[in-house]
């Protein structure tokens, strides 16, 4: 579902006070924002998923860092997705490049220095938030 009619900011601040991750994408100069659904390898039925799952909240302070991140990359036109964990969120630019945010500070994984993009954008207002760890890629 893709969000037109509200303004980008408008439509990320919703998702993030319902604790709904969601992806941005850029279509000519029109910023796309869509939930993130998630994909299910298991034939379990969710009836027995629903006794294991957690629920997944962040606190208000992680939503305003995730808003201001978010801000931050669609300004940059940065595609990216944010997944919303039980007391953290994931930023997720690809499958190798991510930022994990929790309650303490940050993890940046895949990143070889915090010079490399999309990370340069986002590294102050990591570090306003708490310890940026980077976990350099193996080589």
């Amino acid at each position: 579902m893709a969000e037109r009619f509200m303004e980008w900011r408008e439509t990320i601040k919703s998702l993030l006070d319902q604790n709904k991750g969601f992806e941005v994408s850029y279509e000519g100069s029109e910023v796309r924002i869509s939930e993130v659904k998630g994909v299910s390898k298991a034939k379990v039925k969710l009836g027995d998923l629903r006794k294991y799952a957690g629920r997944k909240v962040i606190r208000k302070e992680l939503r305003e860092v995730a808003f201001s991140l978010a801000e931050r990359l669609v300004e940059a036109k940065v595609p990216f997705k944010v997944v919303i964990g039980s007391g953290e969120f994931t930023l997720r630019f690809d499958l190798d490049h991510y930022v994990r945010v929790h309650g303490e500070g940050s993890v940046a994984v895949g990143f070889s220095s915090k010079d490399e993009k999309p990370l340069n954008l986002i590294y102050g207002l990591l570090e306003d938030h708490g310890p940026v760890r980077l976990l350099t890629p193996v080589k």
